[in-house]
This record gives structure tokens, sequence and C-alpha cells, in this order.
């Protein structure tokens, strides 16, 4: 049908398009461009050209068919810019269907905001962007844009995938030196792909062509992890005004601390008198690390200042002392003068942060990062690690922001990689123990303790600073299988020195159990088991990636009715392989009271398993799914 559809619609673009731009038409996408796709990139052009060691310009023209509402995400166009990033020109063209310009815009018709968050005080940082609403899908959206920027520490890099399920017909980027500064490089994920290379000794230029879309799968690895990138830097350029040599991580390291940090920078003597006094009896650089490290906490807060330099230099240690607050930079570099004037020596060190590891390159210096963290070296044992943005972080925590990754140690003889702490699967604890008392009508009273340890306890310890009414919700919506749930009461306790934080909750709740006459149908499952349910699939194209290994153990004390007791219990399981186990114990504890104790444990282990694994892993899974579902028969022994 679509075929046919085809040949119709091509003999009316062969008449009325003549003078159009017959290219941009639909219908002439390639059928295995459009599996899975909601988007494609019918052809896209980046240009970076280094005109001199301050000056590089950026040409870029993308021509992106939207197929439907969930692709208009790739048809948002337009460029950032700020005091030190010029627009030169923007414009863009959208078509429909049948390759028709239906609209026109001009530099003047795109909008203007601020790109400065609620945590910003300052920021240059703009965004112009065409802001359109499509009447009709498919349509194409043609943008054409030239940048300016004295910056060179950042060149461009070559990504041609935007994201899953947006195919590429034709991609091309050129990288020209004009300047003729010595530059590295690095190609990854080239293998397999259809791409032309022709490079000079100070050009580059590449085109990918015919890639089909990615279909999203379930913990699959980062996208940039199998699709094309090439990396450039200048082993000479300028951040701001500032020129920098550097081809290797150690010449960046050097030149980073001696042009954007200030090796002594000057505190007030009233603040190191202070300092003085709060260390005096500490019995180790640890325990004055550890206090400094909570003053710091105590008198300062987080504000971002990107304005010039500052976007990527600290303020002085010394404003910060004043004015309290200070961005990851500023609040880093404080608390290392505030170190340094105890003798104690500490590495302001580049993170590239966030919830999914990202590790710099070890073979590749460049510009990277977007995070400050610091570093306390240790002869003897493990480094202490400092997130100093945080007022209420634990001493020597890091969590699952900056956690199991290469990072850049910033010293005065220059950089070096180290990789930050990771927490395996026995540091990820969950543990709960609930007494559930059960009524006759279904309905339970319980008494929950939870303690969290290792990524855990980061997400979970900050629901102490939130409100008694989103408290509530919190639990309402992570236990809504619990019906009629009331949270009567919560008790919090933070031990930061463990890293654990306990929850104590109060709760009661309609119905629990199902009534069959005398007989209650009672899940062994009090709480929720954190499990992954996976879509059946013919086959798997991408690995498995766990990328942090979890440990729940779960006790759940059921308490009879007066007069019932347990009729069927079902029996223990123990499921062990590669991925895990889980293991569930059920025990009738005879007493005072009629007692039956459900002990689970679950652990998931952190790994990359080939696409293969996946039925397994599946499997795995859809077991966990269904022991959860596991029911106990308790009837009523007094009956007439």
């Amino acid at each position: 049908m679509r075929k046919f559809l085809s040949f119709v619609l091509l003999g009316l673009l062969t008449s009325l398009l003549s003078a159009q731009e017959i290219s941009y038409a639909a219908l002439l996408i390639d059928d295995p461009l459009l599996d899975n796709a909601n988007a494609v990139v019918r052809y896209s052009y980046k240009e970076v050209r280094i005109e001199a060691i301050d000056k590089m310009r950026i040409l870029t023209k993308t021509v992106v068919t939207v197929l439907n509402e969930r692709g208009d995400r790739y048809g948002f166009v337009g460029n950032a810019y700020s005091d030190n990033i010029k627009i030169k020109e923007q414009k863009a063209f959208i078509y429909d269907g049948l390759g028709q310009q239906v609209r026109k815009y001009k530099q003047r018709d795109f909008d203007d905001r601020s790109l400065v968050s609620s945590n910003d005080l300052y920021s240059d940082d703009r965004l112009s962007y065409l802001e359109y609403t499509p009447q009709e899908y498919p349509y194409t959206i043609v943008f054409e844009s030239e940048v300016v920027t004295d910056n060179t520490a950042f060149v461009r890099d070559w990504d041609p995938v935007p994201g899953y399920h947006i195919s590429v017909e034709e991609a091309n980027f050129s990288f020209k030196n004009l300047a003729k500064i010595p530059f590295r490089y690095k190609e990854e994920n080239f293998e397999g792909m259809k791409i032309e290379k022709d490079s000079t000794e100070f050009e580059l230029n590449y085109e990918l062509s015919k890639l089909p879309a990615y279909d999203y799968e379930e913990l699959s690895p980062d996208l940039e992890d199998f699709t094309p990138l090439v990396q450039i830097a200048l082993n000479e350029f300028s951040l701001a005004g500032v020129k920098g040599r550097a081809r290797n991580w150690k010449e960046l390291g050097e030149w980073q601390f001696n042009n954007l940090l200030t090796a002594n920078d000057p505190l007030p003597e009233s603040t190191i008198t202070r300092i003085n006094k709060l260390t005096a009896t500490a019995e180790s650089d640890i325990d004055k690390a550890r206090i400094i490290y909570e003053y710091m906490q105590e008198n300062s807060r987080y504000i971002s200042v990107q304005l010039g330099i500052g976007g990527w230099s600290p303020m002085p240690a010394a404003d910060v002392d004043e004015l309290k607050y200070g961005d990851c930079k500023a609040l880093t570099n404080y608390t290392r003068t505030l170190l340094a004037s105890q003798g104690i020596e500490s590495y302001y060190t580049v993170v590239s942060a966030g919830e999914e590891k990202k590790s710099m390159d070890t073979d590749f210096a460049s510009m990277e990062g977007n995070h400050v963290i610091l570093n306390i070296p240790q002869e003897e044992g493990e480094d202490i690690w400092l997130e100093c943005t945080s007022q209420t972080h634990p001493f020597n925590y890091l969590g699952d922001f900056t956690d199991d990754r290469n990072v850049l140690l910033i010293k005065p003889e220059g950089g070096e990689l180290v990789k930050t702490p990771s927490y395996t699967a026995t540091d990820n604890v969950r543990e709960t123990s609930s007494e559930i008392q059960l009524l006759e009508d279904g309905a339970f009273k319980a008494v929950v303790q939870r303690k969290s340890r290792g990524t855990t306890y980061g997400d979970i310890y900050g629901i102490n600073t939130i409100s008694e009414k989103d408290q509530v919700l919190y639990y309402k919506k992570n236990w809504g299988h619990l019906k009629g749930l009331d949270v009567e009461k919560v008790t919090y306790y933070n031990d930061k020195d463990q890293k654990e934080f306990t929850e104590e909750l109060q709760l009661s709740g309609q119905k629990l159990s199902s009534k069959a006459g005398n007989i209650l149908l009672l899940p062994l499952n009090f709480l929720p088991l954190k499990t992954y349910r996976l879509p059946h699939k013919e086959k798997r194209n991408f690995p498995i990636e766990i990328s942090r290994g979890r440990t729940y153990i779960d006790t759940f004390q059921y308490i009879l009715p007066e007069g019932f007791v347990a009729e069927s219990v079902p029996e223990n399981v123990l499921i062990e392989n590669r991925f895990g186990s889980f293991e569930i114990q059920n025990e009738l504890k005879p007493g005072e009271k009629n007692v039956l104790e459900v002990v689970r444990k679950y652990q998931l282990n952190e790994g990359l398993w080939p696409a293969e694994s996946y039925e397994e892993f599946q499997s795995f899974m859809n077991s966990l799914n269904s022991l959860s579902n596991q029911k106990a028969v308790i009837s009523k022994t007094n009956q007439p």
C-alpha cells in the first residue's frame, strides 16, 4: 500500500513541485530509515573553523523530517550564546510532507530567553530558539546558523546521532584548522558504520550515510557508547581570554592550576583564628577535615556563577568567606583553602557529574567536566572525597552523582586522572523490618523500620527536609498497592557518621488481605520488590547493563488475627545466577501470638552482559515478579 501511494504521489510531486526542493518530500525517505523512527535527519552539516587561537567559527545546517509528535523534540532548533559566544546568523524554513515551503523564519523571528536557573546568581548565558507548533505531520525543518566564539578550549565534537528513534540519511562534519595550530583527535564507534573520511594535516572531513534509527531497549548502555563520535582538542587554545597550552592530562591540569586557581588564596585572619579554635582538640587530620567540612556547610550555600572566566575559575576564597555563597568551584576551592590553613593538602577535582557514570578518557585530554569536588589524599587507606555544594551531605560521601568514574585532580605539578570510589551491591543496602497486625476484615496496622546505606542513602535522606504533606505523598505513591494507606507517624534518624538513614513509620490500611468466608488470602510481600518488567523481544540488539548493584533485605512479621491460623504457606525459594540472587523464607513462629515471618533477600549485581543474555535475565525478573505475588491462606479455627 505504501509503495502504491508513493508511486501516485511521486507523480504529483513531479508535476507540481518542479520549483520546490523535492529532496525535502517525506515520501523520498527510504523504508529502512522509517523503521522505529520518529524523525529522520535528512541532511546535517557542521563546519568548525579555527581562525585564530582565540577565534572559532561554527557553521551548521540541519534538515530534519519529523514524522510524529514524539519526534518534535528533534525539530527544536536554536543556539546558546553569551558574551563569549556570538550568533552571527540564524534562519529556518518549514516544509510540509510534500516538500512545499510553508514558513520562513529570519533571525528576528527567533525567541530569546535566559538560561539562568534558580541557583544562578550571575550568568550571561542565553538561548535563541525557534518556537514552532506543527499543524500536521510529517513536516521538515531546515535550520542554518553561524556562531563565533573566542573560546577554543572547547572544540565542538561530531556526534551525528541525536538520539533513539531518529535515523540519519546523511551527516557531514568538517574541521578546518586555518590557524594551523597543532591538534589531536579521536574517533570512536566507527566499526560497521557507513562513514567516509578525508583528512590532511590541518583538516578533517567525515560523512555518515544511511544509519537506521536505534530502537530504545531498557537497561542498554548509553547511546554514546555505540554511536559515532569524533573528539578534537587544540594543543594551544584560549578560554575567556586566557591562553593555554596542553597535550595531555598532566599539562592540562598544570595549566588549570596556574591559570584558574590561586595557589595561595588568602583568607581573613579572623577566619583562620576561628578554624584554629574549632580544630584545636582534633586528634587527627581527618578529624580536622571533618570539622572544616561541616563548618563550610554551615556557613555557606550553593549559588552558581557563570560569567566570563568565572564560568571556569572559582571566585576568591576571601569573597566566599565574606559573602557566604559560591558555586561548586568556589565552595570547593574555599574548602581547599580552609584545609590548607591547617596544613592539610587537598586537590580541586574536575568531574563529569550525573547519575549516568561518565569517565574522562585516559587516552584523550580535553577540557571536560561539569562539576568540581575535593580530594584529600591519604598515605594509608582510601582517599577522602568531599561534595562541597551540599549543606547536608555526610563527610566523605559522594553518592551516585560522582561515583565510580575517572576524574582530574588539579595539582601544582600537573593533572592526574584517578577514579572515585564505587558502591557495590553489598554497599547499596536497603533493609526493612516490619511488624504487621492483621485484622479480621482484611485491614492492617503496621510498624515499619527501614535503613538505607550506600547510594540508597543518597536517594532517601533528603526526605527529612521536605514538608510532612510531601512525605506522606511519597509513601502513598511508592506503596500504592496498600489500599487506603494512612501514614500515621513518621520519624527519621540520619546517622552521618555511618552514612545510614533510618525511617520509622506507623501505618494502617483498609485492605491488605482478601477475605473469602472464614479465609484470608494474605500477600507475603508487604512492601514491593524493585524489579524490572521487561517486554518480550525476539531479538535483543544491545547488551544489558546494570550500572549499580543493590541489596534488599526485608523481614515481614505478620501477626494473625485472634482465632486464625496459617493453613497454607508457600514453600521457601532460593534462586542464584550471574545477575544476582533471590531468597524467600516463610516460617511460622508459635507462641503468645501466632506469627508468620517472611524473610526476603534480593541482590542485583552490577555488570554488563551480552544481548544474548536477555532471555535469561528476563526469566530471572519474571520469576521475581511471580514470587512477589505469592499468598498464604489464613483460616479461622473457632468455626461453629
